[in-house]
């Protein structure tokens, strides 16, 4: 299967301090990809790098478009939609207010409400909190909600930061099976950054372990699960 996602010698960073150096990965449309490694290694300006929050030297295509020197209003206008750490919501706004926003370049407001209807079916929580600010909501609501924003761009690519941090393990599993559920039914590409390799591969059919800017090890999410050197640093056992 020919790559979707195309990311070809990438070099990123901040100011004078370089953090990626030649990444380089392929995603099948459709399909998700897991980004794994310890903190500092570069995973959230790999993704950052896609969204086109950060100045980058080398490749990035996406069906075939050069998306490399974009602002983040051309990549979403591409279908580029990113979650980042933390989740990003406006808090004083209502979660209807948050959902609407996602959909901030399409004009047809009968595909924009027939959206909302598609992301409560997902998220039933958020139809019951409609009206609540999103500083109200839980942690894991609050991610629900942060996604299903990102969902109201119709995204082709959806990129998620570490969509675990701070939740409760069933709220984990339960995020984890919407994503793969999204991914299914609407042939969304997702790359996911997750500290939680465990459950980032169980979904993923595709992984890369990133260290110091650098990919070190690539293969399927089932390979990558079988490996020594992963097992003991990422998923607490030995092979």
């Amino acid at each position: 299967m020919s790559a979707f996602l195309e990311v070809t010698d990438l070099r990123a960073g901040y100011g004078d301090a370089r953090v990626l150096h030649g990444v380089g990965l392929a995603v099948p449309q459709g399909e998700i990809c897991a980004i794994l490694g310890p903190n500092g290694a570069g995973k959230t300006t790999l993704l950052r790098a896609l969204s086109g929050m950060v100045r980058v030297r080398g490749g990035i295509r996406l069906d075939g478009t050069d998306l490399a020197g974009r602002p983040p209003d051309a990549l979403a206008r591409l279908g580029v939609a990113h979650v980042p750490e933390g989740r990003g919501t406006f808090v004083p706004l209502s979660v209807e207010e948050n959902l609407r926003l996602g959909a901030f370049i399409r004009r047809s407001r009968a595909e924009i409400n027939a959206d909302l209807e598609r992301i409560y079916t997902y998220f039933p929580v958020l139809r019951k909190r409609l009206k609540q600010a999103a500083g109200s909501l839980s942690g894991g609501e609050q991610q629900m909600l942060a996604i299903g924003r990102a969902l109201m761009l119709r995204p082709r690519l959806l990129l998620l930061d570490e969509p675990s941090l701070g939740l409760a393990p069933l709220v984990t599993q339960e995020l984890f099976r919407i994503v793969r559920a999204i991914n299914e039914e609407e042939r969304t590409t997702v790359v996911v950054v997750e500290q939680n390799a465990h459950i980032a591969l169980g979904i993923a059919q595709q992984a890369h372990v990133l260290e110091t800017g650098r990919i070190v090890l690539s293969g399927t999410a089932e390979q990558i699960r079988a490996d020594e050197q992963v097992a003991q640093s990422y998923l607490g056992y030995r092979v």
